[in-house]
């Protein structure tokens, strides 16, 4: 069954529920599904819809995985979502759960029209619309047709053309792309022409470890991505997106079991015995089926007997997750605005990208969103949430020396202090190729779930759609 047939099954069950049911009530199956995230969720979900005997373990103490939502800091009700944050027109799932679960959406954080880019480079802050306006004046040795672009833009600038050439993300891994593989983004970029200042701008500003260590390919796929979305406004659910995982978690009540890590699977010919750390202590368990929807930083932790193909093993050894630290600081005022409506700062600096998020703080409070990528984020190793805001604090304090006063709250969030290790998957140059083809593939009675496994939808949108695809994978057996 290929993928597209199996997203059309998993649509199906969707659809006809208790029919789904009415087939398998003979059922004894137990599935365990490893890891609570949305992908988790969707899996159990949909099992425990179908009726099967579905338990969730779940290593933290709460629902979610990388959808994070941090409410109760700051002053006025403002909240962020630390994790998993946009959803677009293609996401089918995550509206389909949102409208089951009777959740209201929003737009995103608005930036107001006509909200300038500054950009704080070697020590002095520049707005971007003057630069724009008068490109000599830039501060950095850009070729004539990158000075007006914005620094976001200039990633795509150099990968559109191609990514218009794929057409389809379905398309990635034709052929004629996969050649884009072997390339990092960085080679990818000389070879398109870029400028070493437009290069160094874009590792500042890129969603990655750094431009040398990502496949250009897995650019590619990112950029159709995008392009493929289509117009429509960015949306998430009202109050956070965690109030999705949440009422997903509570649908499933009893069946979810927190603080519970999965250590060891034997595969057997009628069944999978599971060793597993729970408060009590160390547990055996028996099921038919696992969903792993885990990354794979969290199942290099678990052994596997006997082995998985050397092919799987590789790329749960080796996937690279990409590093990401946030710090959120609520101001007494919007100090970084001088009378002009600002977005974002771009810095050449350890604090590389600050986001303004203050439609979600009232009166004349601001909300800053410092978000730090990749290898940036080493500076940060073994600090505490309090130390890594008291960095963002004294970084933004270089570039204005009145800002520290003005800072009320604050709370940090580094990805690398999960379980997960990361904030989500990436290939590295020559992976994609080795890897996307099956890396979401049944081995026996163990299934895989998560963002990673996803070729075509992205973010939470390939969460649920993996979710929904193992869950369907079980089902086709169950019901044959």
């Amino acid at each position: 069954m290929s993928q597209i047939s199996r997203r059309s099954f998993v649509l199906g069950l969707a659809a006809i529920p208790g029919v789904i049911r009415s087939a398998l009530a003979d059922s004894s199956a137990n599935v365990v599904v490893v890891g609570a995230g949305l992908s988790g969720l969707a899996a159990a979900h949909d099992l425990n819809e179908a009726g099967l005997n579905v338990r969730v373990i779940e290593q933290s103490d709460r629902p979610g995985g990388r959808i994070k939502t941090i409410r109760g800091v700051f002053d006025d009700g403002a909240w962020v979502d630390a994790g998993g944050q946009t959803s677009g027109p293609g996401y089918a799932n995550f509206f389909y759960f949102a409208t089951k679960f009777r959740l209201e959406l929003e737009p995103q954080t608005v930036f107001q029209p006509g909200a300038d880019t500054l950009l704080h480079i070697g020590g002095r802050i520049h707005s971007g619309a003057k630069l724009r306006e008068q490109p000599a004046d830039w501060p950095l040795p850009l070729k004539e047709e990158e000075m007006p672009l914005a620094p976001s833009r200039l990633l795509g600038h150099y990968l559109r053309p191609i990514a218009m050439e794929i057409g389809r993300v379905e398309r990635v891994l034709d052929a004629q792309f996969v050649h884009y593989d072997e390339l990092s983004l960085l080679e990818l970029l000389r070879a398109r022409g870029a400028s070493d200042a437009a290069i160094k701008l874009i590792d500042h500003t890129a969603n990655y470890n750094s431009l040398a260590t990502v496949s250009a390919l897995s650019a590619l796929r990112d950029v159709v991505r995008f392009l493929h979305a289509g117009a429509g406004q960015a949306l998430n659910i009202k109050n956070g997106n965690s109030r999705l995982t949440d009422a997903m978690a509570g649908k499933l009540a009893d069946r979810l079991h927190y603080r519970c890590a999965l250590k060891a699977i034997r595969q057997r010919d009628d069944g999978l015995a599971l060793q597993i750390d729970t408060p009590a202590g160390s547990e055996s368990w028996e099921a038919d089926y696992v969903v792993l929807a885990i990354p794979f930083t969290a199942l290099r932790n678990v052994t596997i007997e006997p082995a998985l193909p050397a092919a799987r093993q590789r790329a749960i050894d080796e996937l690279p997750y990409t590093q990401v630290a946030q710090t959120y600081l609520q101001t007494r005022s919007k100090f970084w605005e001088g009378g002009q409506a600002v977005s974002a700062i771009y810095s050449d600096g350890p604090l590389e990208r600050v986001f303004d998020a203050s439609s979600r703080m009232s009166g004349d409070r601001g909300l800053l969103v410092n978000w730090i990528n990749g290898v940036g984020t080493e500076a940060l190793d073994g600090m505490s949430p309090e130390e890594q805001a008291d960095f963002s604090a004294r970084e933004l304090e270089k570039i204005w020396p009145e800002s520290r006063p003005l800072i009320e709250k604050t709370v940090s969030n580094n990805w690398a202090n999960t379980y997960a290790r990361g904030a989500y998957a990436h290939y590295g140059p020559g992976q994609m190729a080795a890897f996307a083809p099956d890396i979401w593939k049944p081995i026996g009675r163990l299934h895989f779930a998560g963002e990673h496994t996803e070729l075509v939808a992205p973010g939470m949108e390939g969460a649920l759609t993996s979710g929904k695809r193992a869950a369907a994978e079980i089902l086709s057996i169950e019901l044959n």
